[in-house]
């Protein structure tokens, strides 16, 4: 569809890509792999780059032709901070005053100008919130229940519930409708809640309810009407979500409870993006790099000089990436090689010999590439089921593994030439083999010793029953003393190049004078420094 729509000769969304480069794709499309539109994609982004800069250039000349107006603000000062602290205080109490009044009983629904006082104490983060909120919310419709509770105001959100069993109530079944209407009518509709003092509506608002039920008589010996219901319910949930919603949402508590859940959200949100990264791999993650970069790694793993010198830079690093290397590169001609479409057989022969040299090696350790175990049994167990995309898995791995060297590798190669770049890397190699046998032939030395040292110990534990005595002091006794010390090794190593300097130094100086006398100087004095060095190694 891809190659249909936008690079084949008669596409509708015809890119404009070269011929040749259309030919490529073409010949490689059958199987299918994830590097098949490379050439496409780096094509359209230097297409795209010469508008995207001049689009760039433009907005910044827009922006820099808007005007800028400078004003001067007293931000802050002590008489704006003890102004400040005064406005708290007031404040403070008055939430303080409106909460016990209404907890009481004495204060009627509060006024617009208070509703709005209300909601000015809640932070601005939570002011989004409402009372269906609260509905869709379990945990914390529980928390508001408590909390009205707490202030002896449960009676808004018993009545609010109540009418609203009552709405969802079938028409069809009167007898539960009328019960439930009478039980809401003898709890509610007295002097005790809604025409009492510290009703949800205002006296006007009890007076219209009076008329539109039909008179006092007819609430105490008749069931209302489904609209007197609904009024009253708006009435309550007026004084819910005007007066004790703000109130609850500018406690503490809740405020306390929101940022334990942003916290889990963040937690989540790490997991869960840590779990997508390693399912898709590192190369396709959006986070890893730029597409321009990973199509000019591809590149360089594919152009022989730059690999060469990329493998040698890698082998310093760790023993399994020199080989990651290797594998890419015969991945990529096991690719070219089923684009070929040859005999099966070959095709066969060629995975065999990747999961003989790389997965399944004969030579120790047998997985010879930085990759899962798990992975590295799927390719052998699964090799016939994923057909052509049975190392597809691993070459992504081992891709995403050598791309974190690939920044280190070009800031080394910036300031050197080719010719130089291998010399430095076999210089560099030379030096970790050389250290290398340096270690063994100390550990293996440091062991002699230790065989040596034990058999003294033996032949003394013979001697002194003590130690044999107890268990522990014995087998301390039997045990090699280790005499190593890395900080004198390290030592002696820096005072032997020191050494081997000032050798290069009056060798230098030898050679400007007679050649006789050259001769005869340099050797004394190279032997008696080589013999200094020497003793000192034995040291």
């Amino acid at each position: 569809y891809l190659f249909a729509t936008y690079i084949a000769p008669s596409a509708t969304l015809d890119i404009g890509l070269q011929q040749e480069k259309k030919k490529e794709i073409y010949m490689k499309i059958q199987p299918p792999f994830e590097d098949l539109f490379d050439t496409a994609e780096e094509y359209i982004l230097l297409l795209l780059l010469e508008p995207w800069t001049k689009m760039v250039k433009s907005d910044q000349v827009a922006y820099g032709k808007v005007e800028l107006v400078e004003e001067t603000r007293q931000l802050d000062s002590t008489y704006f901070r003890k102004l400040q602290a005064l406005h708290k205080d007031a404040f403070s109490k008055k939430a303080e005053d409106t909460t016990y009044e209404l907890g009481t009983g004495i204060s009627p629904l509060a006024d617009a100008s208070k509703q709005t006082e209300y909601w000015n104490n809640v932070p601005e983060e939570y002011r989004h919130f409402n009372f269906n909120d609260l509905l869709n919310n379990k945990l914390e419709f529980e928390h508001f229940r408590q909390f009205l509770e707490a202030r002896s105001s449960s009676m808004d959100l018993m009545c609010w519930t109540d009418i609203e069993q009552f709405r969802r109530i079938i028409y069809r079944d009167r007898k539960q409708r009328e019960a439930k209407s009478i039980n809401i009518k003898n709890k509610y509709l007295n002097k005790k809640y809604f025409f009492g003092p510290n009703s949800p509506a205002s006296l006007y608002q009890q007076n219209q309810i009076m008329n539109l039920s039909g008179g006092w008589g007819k609430i105490l010996h008749e069931q209302l009407d489904a609209s007197v219901l609904i009024e009253i319910q708006k009435h309550v949930l007026n004084r819910l979500e005007n007066v004790w919603l703000p109130l609850f949402l500018a406690s503490e508590q809740f405020a306390a409870r929101q940022k334990i859940k942003v916290q889990m959200r963040d937690i989540t949100e790490e997991l869960l993006l840590q779990k997508r990264e390693r399912k898709i791999g590192p190369v396709e993650s959006k986070w890893i790099s730029s597409s321009c970069e990973i199509i000019a790694f591809r590149k360089a793993l594919l152009n022989p000089v730059t690999a060469r010198q990329f493998q040698r830079f890698v082998a310093l690093k760790g023993d399994l990436l020199e080989n990651g290397v290797l594998f890419w590169q015969e991945v990529q001609k096991y690719k070219d090689l089923c684009h070929s479409h040859c005999d099966e057989s070959i095709v066969h022969k060629k995975i065999m010999t990747i999961i003989n040299c790389f997965i399944n090696s004969s030579i120790p350790p047998a997985l010879q590439i930085d990759i899962p175990l798990e992975q590295a049994q799927k390719i052998i167990e699964h090799r016939k089921e994923l057909g052509p995309y049975v190392f597809r898995e691993a070459q992504i791995t081992i891709f995403g593994v050598l791309f974190k060297f690939w920044p280190q590798f070009c800031e080394f190669r910036k300031n050197l030439t080719d010719e130089k770049i291998m010399s430095v890397l076999e210089r560099r190699q030379e030096y970790n083999k050389q250290k290398k046998k340096l270690a063994v032939t100390e550990d293996e030395k440091f062991a002699k010793d230790g065989i040596k040292q034990s058999a003294s110990t033996s032949g003394s534990a013979v001697k002194t029953s003590a130690l044999v005595s107890d268990p522990v002091l014995g087998l301390q006794a039997y045990s090699p003393q280790p005499t190593w010390c890395y900080s004198k090794y390290i030592e002696a190593l820096e005072q032997e190049r020191i050494l081997l300097k000032i050798q290069e130094e009056m060798e230098k100086k030898l050679y400007a004078a007679t050649p006789s006398f050259t001769n005869f100087k340099s050797t004394a004095s190279a032997m008696s420094l080589k013999k200094s060095v020497s003793s000192y190694n034995i040291q």
